[in-house]
């Protein structure tokens, strides 16, 4: 019985250590994303969709980062979504990383 716990501890050890792995390499990409130093994003919120991106067929799983109101010229909320990888599969506005590049660089 003993035993049977150890497995079950280190299988969830083991779980956290993935899933942290998870969070850490879409945060990156995030970070990647919105530049250094990153624009004034508002609230945010990390979601693990569970269930799968909805507007996708095959519904794959992803990190939801969600963020509003910007700072960002017409992109009053974003939405980034991120596979476990860190793999960037859709932002919301889709034309963010232009506004981010005027963000960064305006034109006075």
């Amino acid at each position: 019985m003993a035993r049977l716990f150890w497995y079950l501890v280190m299988l969830a050890f083991g779980a956290v250590l993935l899933a942290g792995a998870s969070w850490a390499a879409a945060y990156t990409s995030v970070g990647t994303l919105l530049g250094s130093p990153p624009p004034d994003m508002g609230k945010s919120s990390i979601t693990f969709l569970w269930d799968g991106m909805p507007s996708l067929p095959s519904h794959p799983r992803v990190w939801l980062f969600a963020y509003g109101p910007t700072r960002i010229a017409g992109a009053p909320n974003v939405r980034i979504y991120v596979r476990p990888t860190g793999q960037i599969l859709r932002v919301e506005p889709a034309d963010l990383v232009a506004r981010l590049k005027a963000f960064h660089n305006p034109p006075y």
